[in-house]
């Protein structure tokens, strides 16, 4: 298949496939390729060629880009202006074993974003507008330019995480932040992750504005380079101008010589974002053993999970969200993942992702959360409103959309 140029070419290609009744994988450099199912393909629709910066101003902090544009080349031009990407897309190049950090069009496909989610937001909540192609063929537009765009339905929110199942993205114009003048990290040590999540938990009820919060067992945290004794390390970054992140660590170490969590030490900015770039990439596991998972769930849950897969398996593990995001290494196949979904219903519930398949377990256990029966079909019904045939990335996240 021919590189296409823009979504006019696109649109003919998804045409030209329906009328053959052929399927179309979305790509752009490939890097996301090991994300999901993988079905087969007829042939696949190259987007790489659709980049390049179309507007950016630093001073309404907007920028518009094509979706095959290079997360690299986007954050050196945002660093020109001393801005950065708010959601913090995460690098997976690492565990996937891809050779970059991939695109914007496949970060917003997927939803990455890191440590700053838990306090900044998502992908989806700084995707603006952006231009696109549907499994129809048909040309459409969503949002703007500006925060506040009230026409029609604001399909950001659909369309990031869809993994190219409902349309071709282009043009998309997303929200930047100013980059913290400065930052560092102060570390915490607990004796369990139930006192972990609950140190976390007050730091987060204080005025005094934690940007994230990670927590790293004693293992993960020396493997890190924090060689500490503390069964548990709790992590918290600090961000804004430097006399500010001051006064609030000083502030932190008051509470942690009331509380059960010691303050350990500070990690000054070089040192932390490091730290905070292998959390975000999922680097601390990977050398581990087996595939790697990615739970979302209520922070209050984690030590309940942790305590029940251990409990079965020789697993590694870390939390980033304040608990709210797990992390697991653990052995391929069938049985580790079906465990971890049935301790995650049991404690609340949440979403379980099979993110790094090393053995194709994929083959005998869903890589997506399984939709519950109202769900799956609210599910159907929006592929089938975007993709009536089954065009774009058919079976992708689910098996028969």
């Amino acid at each position: 298949m021919p590189t296409i140029q823009n979504l006019d070419d696109a649109a003919a290609v998804i045409i030209d496939a329906q009328q053959n009744n052929h399927r179309l994988e979305v790509r752009g450099l490939g890097t996301k390729a090991a994300l999901g199912n993988q079905p087969d393909y007829d042939d696949c629709l190259d987007v790489s060629a659709m980049q390049g910066i179309i507007d950016y101003q630093p001073e309404e902090l907007v920028l518009t880009v094509r979706a095959g544009t290079a997360l690299s080349v986007i954050e050196a031009e945002l660093a020109k202006a001393n801005q950065m990407l708010a959601f913090e897309p995460a690098d997976l190049s690492g565990i996937l074993a891809s050779k970059s950090t991939g695109t914007i069009g496949g970060v917003l496909a997927t939803n990455l974003s890191g440590p700053r989610r838990l306090t900044a937001g998502a992908a989806r909540d700084f995707l603006l507008g952006f231009d696109a192609v549907s499994g129809r063929g048909e040309r459409f537009k969503s949002g703007g330019r500006v925060m506040k765009n009230v026409t029609g339905y604001d399909l950001s929110k659909l369309i990031c995480g869809s993994y190219g199942t409902l349309a071709v993205i282009d043009e998309v114009t997303i929200k930047t932040l100013p980059r913290p003048e400065t930052s560092l990290s102060l570390l915490f040590g607990c004796d369990d992750m139930t006192s972990a999540v609950a140190q976390i938990a007050d730091i987060f009820a204080s005025p005094h504005e934690p940007g994230a919060a990670a927590i790293l067992p004693q293992s993960i945290a020396a493997a890190a380079g924090l060689d500490m004794a503390a069964a548990m390390i709790v992590v918290i970054r600090l961000e804004g101008i430097a006399l500010s992140v001051e006064d609030r660590v000083a502030h932190f170490r008051q509470m942690g010589q009331r509380d059960t969590g010691r303050v350990l030490g500070t990690l000054p900015q070089a040192a932390s974002e490091s730290l905070w770039a292998r959390i975000r990439d999922v680097d601390l596991l990977a050398h581990a053993g087996g595939d790697i998972w990615k739970l979302s769930c209520a922070p209050a849950s984690a030590p309940a999970i942790v305590a029940a897969m251990e409990q079965s398996f020789e697993t590694a593990y870390y939390a980033d969200w304040a608990g709210g995001l797990l992390w697991f290494a653990g052995p391929s196949g069938t049985e580790f993942g079906t465990a971890l979904r049935a301790a995650l219903m049991a404690h609340g519930g949440g979403h379980a992702q099979l993110l790094c398949d090393r053995a194709m377990s994929k083959n005998s256990v869903p890589v997506f959360q399984p939709l519950p029966p109202a769900q799956a079909s609210l599910t159907r019904r929006v592929k089938a409103a975007f993709d009536p045939l089954g065009v774009l990335n058919f079976g992708r996240m689910h098996n028969g959309m």
